[in-house]
């Protein structure tokens, strides 16, 4: 049986706390779900923020934010207390001096930012204030990579998928290409081609395409999966738009999309010029026991 280290879950926890200590500043936000469409996996939110008179402008990062940002800032913590104590502590050391003590009932003991903070510099010297607040309040089209490539790798993008992303788009069911069109398509028989999300700013969004609309034909062809791959994979270079005709309940709409990247996916590099901490960090913390 294989121990595996508990890592992501204290990352979870940890954001947790920070993310709380934080709330009571944050502006008050109201959401109201629509669920109606629930089966098509289609939720409509209305959303009320309480803002003060004057001019506002609202930025939604291009690599769709929230699922893992929280993640990639703790990994970046780990990272940066291996580099400042020389391989000697971890995020492990935080987790037990700030979520451990001595075992007993529950007990509810507040906390603020600046206990986060001061048990962070009891584990390794550091401004983790300035980057803290840094990855918390600021914002940016992109994610947060202090963690994976000063862990020694980097993300780069192929035309084929990692066995990961195909495990995924085949449990899901769906075809994502969020890094490429800026859309994910369901993938499941009569919803096929259906429109689950698109990424504001990426070729899809500004050709119109949105939620909820079916995608029927491509360059003239009926729409598929490997239809929509292959258009993608020919007009690599090319001048031409990719045409996409998308249905929206009776109505039908015509979409030039002007992308020519092919298709994009993610994948993790080894960069040789930095040591491979990430190798380290998801490691089982014990060695394989018989069962």
């Amino acid at each position: 049986m294989k121990t595996s280290r508990s890592l992501l879950g204290a990352l979870l926890l940890a954001c947790l706390l920070i993310s709380r200590a934080f709330a009571a500043a944050a502006p008050a936000i109201t959401l109201a779900v629509d669920a109606t469409d629930a089966p098509r996996n289609l939720l409509h939110v209305q959303e009320s923020i309480a803002v003060a008179p004057g001019s506002l402008t609202l930025f939604y990062p291009k690599w769709i934010p929230g699922e893992r940002e929280g993640t990639l800032l703790w990994l970046e913590v780990d990272v940066t207390i291996r580099h400042r104590t020389g391989g000697q502590k971890s995020l492990d050391d935080f987790c037990r001096a700030f979520c451990g003590g001595v075992s007993g009932p529950p007990a509810l003991k507040p906390y603020t930012f600046a206990d986060v903070v001061a048990a962070l510099k009891g584990v390794a010297p550091h401004d983790w204030q300035a980057l803290l607040t840094e990855r918390l309040q600021s914002l940016r089209p992109t994610a947060p990579m202090g963690g994976i490539e000063q862990g020694g790798w980097r993300l780069v993008f192929k035309a084929e998928p990692t066995s990961m992303f195909k495990s995924m788009e085949a449990v899901f069911k769906q075809l994502d290409a969020r890094h490429s069109l800026g859309l994910v398509l369901k993938a499941d028989g009569k919803e096929d081609g259906a429109v689950i999300d698109v990424v504001p700013g990426l070729p899809a969004a500004l050709a119109g395409l949105a939620p909820g609309m079916k995608l029927v034909a491509v360059n003239g062809r009926r729409y598929s999966a490997d239809v929509l791959k292959d258009a993608l994979k020919a007009g690599v270079g090319k001048n031409a738009p990719l045409v996409l005709l998308a249905e929206n309940r009776e109505f039908f709409t015509t979409h030039e999309v002007n992308y020519r990247g092919g298709m994009k996916y993610p994948w993790l590099e080894r960069d040789a010029a930095k040591p491979d901490l990430l190798t380290k960090i998801f490691s089982p913390l014990v060695a394989d026991q018989a069962p």
